[in-house]
């Protein structure tokens, strides 16, 4: 269950904009996604981490589909539901593709993606340990900006997690779905079948990083994500 991550800024957002469209003209050109260089974002140094770090019903830029052209749109994350307290903000891909009523409109036309510099986790494995379970930042292992799918909802989004990698499995039992640039493309297009895409996936290289407890919480530590 992800609930924290660390947000790129608008103008970092339309960065990893025109990379996918640079991508999207060399796919189509027939030369490959390596041709062209990614965006890097390290960890901010003159920027508080605050002013990037992203709770459920915050605001953050998600990339989506406009009729040929991709574009950049602000939204909330998380959506309000009748049946529970608090915002749902992740979706399962398993219940997402399952035609669950709250996801299969979004998943026909909804579909988004949602740069990050990196997500967190708190350990919810080896359940034994005692004290405060630690806190896990995942970046980009090669440095660049990290492209986890969402799923929109009028002017909110939820992200879409998967079973972890080896990287995260060591730490926890879900993980954000996140892309490579040509998936990102792929998910993007309504056109493409999210079945096939995921049993193409490739995953992410990725690194973590133990954190120190963060000095914000959510209002609601306690929310859930869709089951």
């Amino acid at each position: 269950m992800c609930h924290r991550f660390e947000m790129v800024s608008g103008e970092e957002a339309d960065a990893v904009l025109d990379w996918l469209r640079a991508v999207r003209r060399a796919l189509a050109s027939g030369a490959g996604e390596a041709t062209v260089v990614p965006p890097a974002f390290g960890r901010p140094v003159d920027v508080p981490l605050d002013a990037l770090d992203c709770y459920p019903g915050a605001e953050s830029s998600v990339i989506v589909a406009e009729e040929s052209d991709l574009a950049r749109v602000d939204l909330l994350w998380g959506v309000d539901v009748s049946w529970k307290r608090g915002l749902v903000f992740n979706a399962r891909i398993e219940s997402a593709l399952s035609g669950s009523d709250l996801w299969s409109e979004a998943v026909e036309g909804g579909r988004c993606v949602v740069p990050v510099r990196a997500f967190y986790e708190t350990r919810n494995v080896d359940e034994g340990a005692r004290g405060r379970k630690p806190q896990y930042r995942f970046s980009n292992a090669g440095g660049t900006a990290l492209l986890l799918a969402g799923l929109c909802l009028n002017d909110r989004f939820v992200l879409v997690t998967c079973e972890p990698d080896a990287v995260v499995g060591r730490v926890h039992s879900r993980m954000p779905l996140s892309l490579t640039a040509s998936e990102a493309l792929a998910w993007l297009d309504r056109s493409t079948d999210a079945r096939d895409l995921l049993v193409r996936h490739v995953p992410v290289s990725l690194k973590a990083q133990e954190e120190p407890a963060p000095t914000r919480r959510p209002a609601d530590p306690d929310q859930m994500s869709l089951f």
